[in-house]
């Protein structure tokens, strides 16, 4: 068994691991992250002031700790655990790079759906999501990763879509994301993570008649 294992990752090894392994785990990494953080912070009183306040994220960020060594013992004290973690990582950063590409938001009707060939409905579903993605942004620098797929995640849009499979539509779009995007949450409060910079959408950064006669002017 433990053979098997080993050839099947020599395999695995083989791929171009530059591409959807590294990419689905970081993917996977950064939606951990931001779960466990967005729990911790939520531990926090706004009815109570000083020490108090910040009770309950040191006790949660305690939980995440003990859990953590929990995990660590429990495979320290049988080794095969290891293999299944990493099988289902694998699996995981496999499915978070190979999900179909979004579907239109807004569903046309049957018969205009019968007409459009597939690179017609493609391009129609591309167009849907880069404008999600703009009228995301709105005036502000930028938008995270988090919010677009919280904004996909509910019925009749993109149900079961996370920050994976947000990632893995940009980047089928060539639009790039950045670790580092500065706005404010649903909270009103900046926050640093990764997302979308306006900067970097080209809908955004079009000039408009009036910016083309200054300029020439």
């Amino acid at each position: 068994m433990k053979r098997q294992i080993v050839k099947a990752a020599a395999k695995v090894a083989e791929r171009n691991t530059e591409g959807w392994l590294a990419e689905g785990s970081e993917a996977i990494w950064q939606r951990f992250a931001d779960g466990v953080t967005g729990w911790i912070r939520a531990g926090r009183r706004d009815d109570l002031e000083g020490w108090r306040a910040a009770l309950g994220p040191v006790v949660r960020l305690v939980l995440v700790g003990a859990l953590g060594y929990g995990v660590w013992a429990l495979v320290r004290r049988f080794p095969w655990l290891l293999w299944l973690l990493l099988a289902g990582l694998i699996a995981a950063a496999w499915k978070a790079t190979h999900k179909r590409p979004a579907e239109d938001v807004d569903e046309p009707a049957e018969d205009e759906l019968a007409e459009q060939t597939t690179e017609e409905r493609r391009a129609a579903a591309e167009k849907a999501f880069v404008e999600y993605v703009v009228a995301s942004i709105g005036e502000a620098k930028g938008v995270h990763l988090s919010t677009l797929a919280e904004g996909l995640d509910r019925p009749g849009y993109l149900p079961g879509w996370g920050v994976a499979e947000v990632r893995a539509q940009l980047g089928a779009l060539n639009i790039p994301c950045r670790r580092s995007v500065k706005v404010r949450n649903a909270a009103g409060e900046w926050a640093v993570a990764w997302g979308v910079h306006r900067d970097d959408i080209p809908a955004l950064n079009t000039p408009t008649p009036a910016e083309d006669g200054e300029a020439a002017a």
